[in-house]
């Protein structure tokens, strides 16, 4: 028999630790790890952080880990891959994936928080896009999906002409989104540097 509710006990032990989090005189996101929220980018302490609440009318998404040819990887809130660009520079506070770009990449949107036990490649931020859309960061770099992704578990993008990367995560026994797909996931299984 299958229990229904497994996901609750992970949510609310997540729930739980960002309250503390949120109520100790520890400052930034990465404090304690000694990361440190690079120029131009919002802390991911100033976006809310409650999972499906509603945060000034916008919804915060929680991300997923999903499992793809290209390892363990972070993804939007409906198990999509997200994607970083090496031609962005990290911590300028803006993106050079525009116009035909924008659409080939679609830009993650804020707010967002980082899933449950996984540990990211650096603190969650964001950037104002060109007409004021709130764009995530991580590390400083912005944050996109891939048009050519329709699935979970799909990382069509990764090593798209040798600067589209996925985020590769590392991810404690329990906390992925998913169990992964076995769909084509396509690209070259190449990441960049940066940790990612």
């Amino acid at each position: 028999m299958r229990r229904r509710n497994a996901w609750a006990v992970p949510v609310l032990i997540a729930a739980v630790a960002l309250t503390a989090t949120a109520c100790s005189k520890a400052t930034g996101y990465g404090s304690g790890y000694g990361a440190s929220t690079p120029a131009g980018t919002t802390p991911a302490s100033s976006m809310p952080a409650s999972t499906g609440a509603m945060a000034g009318g916008v919804q915060t998404a929680a991300l997923k880990v999903e499992r793809t040819r290209a390892g363990m990887v972070l993804a939007g809130s409906k198990g999509l891959t997200l994607y970083y660009y090496t031609d962005d520079k990290p911590g300028s506070g803006k993106s050079v994936c525009t116009g035909a770009c924008a659409k080939a990449w679609p830009p993650l949107t804020a707010p967002v928080k980082a899933p449950a036990g996984a540990k990211m490649p650096g603190p969650i931020g964001m950037i104002t896009r060109a007409g004021g859309a709130k764009q995530v960061t991580i590390n400083g770099y912005p944050v996109y999906y891939y048009a050519g992704d329709m699935a979970p578990g799909q990382a069509k993008g990764n090593g798209e002409g040798g600067v589209w990367h996925v985020i590769k995560l590392k991810a404690s026994s329990g906390s992925t989104g998913t169990t992964g797909s076995s769909g084509n996931s396509g690209g070259s299984g190449t990441s960049g540097g940066y940790g990612y």
